[in-house]
């Protein structure tokens, strides 16, 4: 048989994969370096507040000498919802507009969070729901949802 007792009663021998643990919910935090204050903020609320969201930040995942379009790359891939900070300093940033647009590419949903500009200020997200800071909290209550339901499957 060649495997241990306990493995084979878990299910280790069916040739059924085992069934893992639900994944984390996988947010991408877009923002301008200007307001990355602001994103840490958002960060530390999302997962005190939301449990089972893994906010990926670009200044806590990244790490020294790494290439940062693939790092961004894999981090939009990974993540379920990519969350972006519009404000007067991201519709400026070419990063925050690539970002987009590689969210975009691969489907993912965005959700734009409004600092103190109008919600169409940011062509690419023009027509897509977006939530004043004001709203945060309902904004939390809303993602809770989607974590649930993710991990319901």
């Amino acid at each position: 048989m060649g495997q241990p007792r306990a493995a084979r009663r878990r299910g280790g021998g069916s040739g059924r994969p085992a069934k893992k643990a639900s994944a984390k919910y996988g947010v991408f935090l877009s923002h301008s370096s200007r307001d990355a204050w602001l994103a840490r903020v958002i960060k530390e609320k999302i997962e005190a507040a939301v449990a089972g969201a893994r906010v990926w930040l670009d200044e806590m995942s990244l790490g020294g000498g790494e290439e940062v379009t693939v790092s961004l790359r894999a981090g939009i891939h990974r993540a379920e919802e990519v969350v972006v900070i519009v404000s007067n300093d991201s519709v400026k940033s070419q990063w925050v507009a690539w970002e987009i647009g590689m969210a975009a590419g691969d489907g993912k949903r965005l959700t734009p969070l409004l600092n103190n500009i109008d919600h169409d200020a940011m062509a690419p997200l023009r027509g897509v729901k977006s939530y004043e800071l004001n709203l945060f909290d309902r904004f939390l209550l809303e993602l809770k949802r989607r974590v649930e339901k993710h991990r319901r499957g």
